[in-house]
């Protein structure tokens, strides 16, 4: 059996802690980083709203996305990720300039005894890059609030460069390669580089010293059978698990062409 191999697309900047330095708003920090190319947010600047209301024993969740100055037709994709239920509902949506807002959808339901829940709602492009994204942590009565991404998620540690990407190792093979250094080390951390799709998590324990600050994560995209097609976050945290740096890939199968940054 031949094992499957994958083209990647970086599809959002690299999100570092510093851009939680002062604010606790994931939207906002994502915001920094956003690379679309069809829908450059400079040009074409995009509105998400999420809602939220009760509808017998859940809720209906509900995400619009509306693009300022659009000046022709275009395509958005709606995709809601429930982190605790390892879920994922994505809707198609096309913009024109006389109708440049759309609506998606979701009801939730809630198992016995559970009156909480969050998700994350994002806006891609037709390339699959990020627009925008919210996290949004509900409840039964229909109640919701942006999650509170607060200093307790993010590494103390000094970052000094993280980057992603495609290239080949000694081996020839195409490969993703993250690399990250940190600054100001006294001795060990140990931190970890992970890549995590929906029920799937792959991740690597590594080390960082004072006389080896950087370190760097090949993930092989030839002939590995422990990948799938789809959106993975490539994330590097400390040994309590606490936020150094995150970006989204999406993978598709290889056509031979090369990895497209």
């Amino acid at each position: 059996m031949q094992p499957p191999s994958f083209d990647a697309r970086q599809v959002v900047g690299m999100v570092r802690k510093d851009d939680f330095a002062h604010t606790s708003d994931i939207r906002e920090a994502f915001a920094r980083h956003v690379s679309s190319r069809q829908l450059p947010p400079e040009s074409s600047p995009l509105q998400l709203t999420v809602d939220t209301q009760p509808l017998g024993t859940g809720i209906r969740l509900t995400l619009t996305s509306a693009v300022g100055k659009l000046t022709g037709p275009a395509t958005v994709t709606h995709k809601f990720f429930f982190v605790d239920r390892d879920e994922c509902r994505i809707y198609h949506r096309t913009l024109t300039p006389e109708e440049p807002a759309a609506t998606s959808e979701v009801l939730v339901l809630f198992e016995d005894g559970r009156d909480r829940d969050y998700c994350h709602a994002s806006v891609h492009d037709g390339e699959n890059r990020l627009l925008a994204v919210q996290a949004v942590v509900f409840d039964r009565a229909g109640r919701h609030v942006p999650y509170p991404f607060t200093s307790q998620y993010v590494c103390p540690l000094a970052l000094d460069a993280a980057d992603l990407r495609f290239t080949r190792d000694a081996q020839g093979r195409r490969v993703a390669r993250f690399s990250l250094s940190l600054t100001g080390l006294t001795g060990p951390e140990h931190i970890a580089v992970a890549w995590e799709a929906v029920g799937v998590i792959h991740r690597t324990e590594l080390v960082c010293t004072p006389e080896q600050p950087a370190v760097t994560h090949d993930m092989v995209l030839d002939d590995n059978p422990h990948l799938a097609p789809g959106d993975w976050v490539v994330i590097a945290v400390d040994d309590k698990d606490r936020l150094l740096a995150q970006t989204l890939v999406t993978l598709v199968p290889a056509t031979g062409r090369p990895c497209r940054p």
